[in-house]
């Protein structure tokens, strides 16, 4: 790797950052708004930030008159949305984007934001809450939601999951050479990866379905393969205000008051990561890139490593943290994946091997599940009711399949099903379990928004984000009927905006056999067949039922 790649840490001391750090306020746009105190010192912070990072590298010589794509992390933008706070610091900080818009619009007018927010969330509604539908006017640059362009085809010969990989059309300029990127992600932990910084943001820039296939255990190595294919020529990690708890869930705030740049995406997570109080060698996200050759040990870091630790993620049902917040949840655990424990005996088994067996899929369903558990707990509800939760297919001893509560105790497909209790099977391989369930969710994993919905159901209490206490009901349905409306057109044209569905199933898509000479190459563009018969039928199928 070259040695030409800087990390830079500015901080911004002294002021209340608390103010609008979801939200831009009314009255952005006017000279009141700037002449606010923490407005000027978050401004100075970032222009200082990457004039630094600009004296080592230079990269203002790069986007002078370039097209430049700027994709801030809009994941879910929790603003006055029904849970018991008005915000949470799950977006990137519309003030930090708006320091960032400015700073690069000294040097090109040719700038979009570009982003698609997770599904469930219609990346409009992102833009419309978050005011970056007024910065992207106020600023004269565009504002593209991913989710309804157009995308192309490549295929990547040395990715270890993702070998097909589809890009919205307006990123293949930056595989191309003809744009740049850069990605100014939240500063926060996250239930998937457990932190989520540059490259990790990449995942909000592939097609939905695409996002969701070997969504699960997979999910690090996936992640690390779009490397392959592009990477952010800048990272800009907005640490105004951190986020610690379980992304994508709401999550609390964190007074980080940092701005951290680089050029190198792996090696800026790394230091942001080290920040927030967490070993970069315990994230297997970043290990895994780094043991693929896209980090840089060379890096020179300039600025305090000042450690401000976070809560991390609780990427478990078997925590006493998920207990105090469901004390009559009954979970229980089994897996027969390749990886998982390989148990002799159900007898005997201690809550630490319990915990072994629950880790074989963190990336998945496990995830998913607990970010449903946790938004419903943030919306301030009942959590005294009871249910029985199910995930993975049970482990295999001697012919036999068992799951395992938090205590080690063992239950058979009969037992579980004399549990007294509402019963949740949870993913595509609690299958076995769906006729003793009251409700089950395919998926591997299951769209977001389903162990919401379930939980809600299941525990016969009202869905606050889909009531009028939820503020932003009107936009989140006005433009989920916009972008709906805009796939729909799309496909129906035989346009590609995303891949057919395949989150149901555990499989590596399939690719074509390559020459020894195209094996070393990092990705070939893979032009997509004619959307018509099946293809067409099932993606337009997929785009009516999941838009929303």
């Amino acid at each position: 790797m070259s040695n030409n790649n800087y990390v830079v840490i500015t901080h911004a001391s002294g002021e209340d950052f608390m103010k609008d750090y979801v939200a831009l306020p009314k009255n952005y746009g006017q000279q009141n708004y700037f002449d606010r105190t923490d407005i000027r010192k978050i401004r100075n912070t970032v222009f200082q930030n990457l004039d630094d990072l600009n004296e080592k590298i230079h990269f203002v010589d790069e986007i002078r008159n370039k097209k430049v794509l700027i994709k801030p992390n809009l994941v879910s933008v929790y603003y006055k949305m029904g849970f018991k706070d008005d915000e949470y610091p799950e977006s990137t900080d519309p003030r930090v984007l708006d320091a960032v818009v400015e700073y690069v619009k000294q040097f090109t007018d040719n700038i979009t934001i570009i982003e698609s927010s997770g599904r469930g969330m219609p990346t409009r509604t992102s833009f419309k809450v978050s005011g970056i539908d007024r910065l992207a006017k106020y600023r004269g640059v565009g504002l593209i939601p991913l989710e309804e362009e157009p995308v192309e085809r490549y295929l990547l010969p040395k990715a270890e999951i993702m070998k097909e990989m589809l890009v919205p059309k307006i990123l293949t300029e930056v595989i191309n050479g003809d744009a740049y990127y850069i990605s100014v992600p939240k500063m926060k932990t996250n239930l998937y990866t457990g932190v989520t910084l540059g490259f990790k943001n990449a995942m909000g820039s592939i097609p939905y379905n695409l996002r969701q296939r070997n969504h699960n255990y997979h999910i690090d190595k996936k992640l690390v393969d779009i490397l392959y294919c592009y990477k952010p020529n800048l990272v800009i990690i907005d640490g105004i205000i951190g986020g610690e708890g379980n992304t994508p869930a709401p999550v609390d705030p964190v007074q980080t008051h940092v701005i951290i740049s680089g050029n190198n995406s792996v090696e800026t997570d790394r230091v942001a990561t080290r920040m927030m109080g967490i070993d970069p060698e315990a994230v297997p996200l970043i290990t895994e890139a780094t043991k693929r050759g896209f980090g840089d040990e060379t890096v020179t870091i300039l600025g305090e490593q000042k450690v401000t630790p976070f809560r991390q993620a609780d990427q478990t049902l078997l925590s006493d943290y998920f207990l105090s917040q469901f004390p009559n949840v009954k979970y229980f655990v089994g897996h027969s994946l390749s990886h998982a424990p390989k148990l002799d005996s159900p007898n005997g088994v201690s809550r630490g091997m319990v915990k072994e067996i629950e880790k074989a899929c963190v990336g998945g369903c496990l995830a998913a599940l607990r970010q449903g558990f946790d938004m419903f707990y943030y919306e301030g509800l009942n959590n005294n009711f009871e249910m029985a939760v199910f995930l993975g297919a049970g482990s295999e001893i001697n012919g036999q399949k068992y799951y395992f509560n938090r205590d080690g105790e063992a239950f058979t497909k009969e037992d579980l099903s004399k549990l007294n209790m509402k019963k949740l099977a949870f993913g595509s391989c609690t299958k076995n379990l769906s006729d003793i369930a009251d409700l089950y969710i395919e998926g591997c994993m299951p769209i977001p928004t389903a162990s919401l919905v379930a939980i809600h159901k299941l525990a016969k209490q009202p869905n606050k984000l889909y009531s009028l206490q939820n503020k932003q009901l009107l936009a989140l349905g006005s433009a989920a009927l916009k972008m709906r409306g805009n796939r729909i057109r799309s496909v129906k044209k035989g346009v590609w905006i995303d891949c057919v569905p395949s989150y149901f199933t555990d499989d590596i898509h399939e690719v074509p056999e390559l020459s020894e000479e195209d094996k070393q190459k990092d990705f070939i563009l893979w032009p997509l067949p004619e959307l018509v018969g099946k293809d067409k039928a099932e993606l337009l199928s997929d785009v009516k039922k999941h838009s929303f």
